[in-house]
């Protein structure tokens, strides 16, 4: 994923952000154990945040234990074991990569094209170690046609950010609810809250890159028809009024979360939300003005 769903740690308590940074080590730990040490290059605050998230509906806490890693060799840091969504988490990474990789060749010239080519082997690797984890070819099915269907739509160049987020967001939710019981109140919760997290991520995104998709001629859903190099039509209330609606339907999906066994989860995937993304919206928008 983009790495674009992250709190604001300053905001936290020191036990929560403590809490936090051994959920990224332990997912580290988890890519490493469910796929490859080198997987662990491909690990984001997305998947961190889709941990707290799928832990918390699962009602799994793990425990904390200190532990030495390569990144950090002299100092033990707090990892949290013994929890099994890290490793869903971990072996989902490898599904996105992977695919990701491989939609990218179509997309890429030159020597990016050549240098995505010399990942995928590595990425397939890693994708088959993830299978032997747990039956998780569904979730792949679904990836692959999500993926398929927004390849559909960039080919077609049809300029629209609504309709080109809707197949991510359809893809997010599958996974955020694989595994939970068909029908499940956890289901429904985990579908809603990835489908609008996947739109958000897709739009934030497309903007985000925008000014560079503007000179490399690359799609994006932004990009004006009439317009192939300026942000002369780019509005950027449209763009925040979109970005808040999503994350509207992510905090109604939040809101019916239990956090009764562990509330500090709750506290951290509050921070994300209600600062951690309407900070981003800012942040992503500030040199997007038409007018510069």
């Amino acid at each position: 994923m983009f790495g674009y769903i992250k709190p604001i740690s300053a905001e936290l308590k020191v036990k929560e952000y403590e809490l936090y940074r051994s959920v990224y080590c332990g997912l580290c730990a988890a890519l490493g154990r469910n796929t490859s040490c080198i997987s662990r290059l491909t690990l984001s605050y997305d998947f961190v945040f889709l941990a707290l998230i799928r832990m918390s509906l699962a009602g799994e806490t793990g425990h904390i234990e200190k532990k030495r890693c390569i990144a950090h060799p002299t100092k033990k840091r707090a990892v949290l074991v013994d929890a099994l969504q890290l490793d869903y988490c971990a072996r989902v990474s490898s599904l996105l990569t992977y695919h990701k990789l491989r939609d990218d060749i179509t997309d890429n010239k030159g020597l990016k094209r050549i240098g995505t080519y010399m990942l995928l082997p590595a990425a397939g690797g890693m994708l088959r170690r993830a299978k032997k984890g747990g039956d998780i070819d569904e979730l792949e099915a679904v990836i692959v046609k999500k993926l398929d269907e927004l390849a559909s739509i960039e080919k077609e160049n049809i300029l629209s950010p609504d309709r080109a987020a809707e197949p991510f967001g359809e893809l997010m939710a599958a996974v955020c609810s694989y595994g939970f019981d068909k029908g499940s109140r956890e289901v429904r919760i985990a579908g809603e809250l990835g489908r609008h997290i996947g739109r958000f991520i897709y739009i934030a995104d497309a903007v985000d890159d925008l000014s560079d998709d503007l000179k490399s001629g690359n799609y994006n859903p932004f990009r004006s028809s009439s317009t192939e190099n300026t942000l002369t039509d780019f509005n950027p209330e449209f763009v925040r009024s979109s970005l808040t609606m999503e994350l509207i339907g992510v905090e109604r999906a939040v809101e019916l979360m239990d956090f009764g066994k562990v509330p500090e989860y709750g506290n951290i995937i509050r921070n994300v939300i209600y600062l951690g993304l309407p900070a981003l919206i800012e942040s992503i928008l500030k040199d997007k003005n038409p007018q510069e």
